[in-house]
């Protein structure tokens, strides 16, 4: 049950170092796009795991298996398509695409990609993404360079620790 003044979620996609796609990396709470941008910053990169973020409200998401909405657009718009190809992997970024609708997206997306459970094709129109700029990279993801993340190996502990 959600509170009524909770701030809405917003999904988070990360184009990683080395990647060639974005991937679903998690969800977070925001209180609009920009705000979701800097927290998914401070999540996702303090350990320069990424090269460029995406977010989204959740709530403009589609997934494969929900019912066709009323609301049909009238003119092509464009959607940005994403596939989970196994059941407890990420959904990776696989297409963009112009459809009138959703549900039209989806349609082709299972044309193209075959038939694939319920939720593991995601429709998410492109106008609804708010994106990392790239004259913006330096100052959203060099600071995070500065700040080395140790991970709990890295700390030496005190002799007397070890005869607890």
């Amino acid at each position: 049950m959600s509170e009524p003044n909770a701030w809405p979620r917003f999904e988070v996609f990360v184009l990683g170092r080395n990647a060639l796609q974005y991937k679903h990396s998690s969800s977070l709470h925001a209180a609009d796009a920009r705000h979701a941008l800097l927290l998914a910053r401070d999540i996702y990169f303090r350990r320069q795991e990424g090269i460029s973020l995406w977010v989204a409200p959740s709530a403009r998401l589609s997934e494969n298996g929900e019912p066709p909405s009323a609301t049909e657009a009238e003119a092509p718009q464009q959607y940005e398509v994403f596939l989970q190809l196994k059941p407890g992997l990420d959904h990776l970024h696989v297409a963009s695409l112009l459809a009138a609708s959703a549900s039209q997206a989806l349609e082709r997306a299972e044309r193209a990609f075959g038939e694939f459970p319920p939720g593991a094709v995601w429709a998410l129109p492109s106008a609804a993404l708010s994106c990392s700029e790239p004259d913006e990279r330096e100052m959203l993801f060099e600071p995070m360079a500065s700040k080395t993340y140790r991970l709990p190996t890295f700390f030496q502990l005190p002799e007397a620790v070890n005869h607890m």
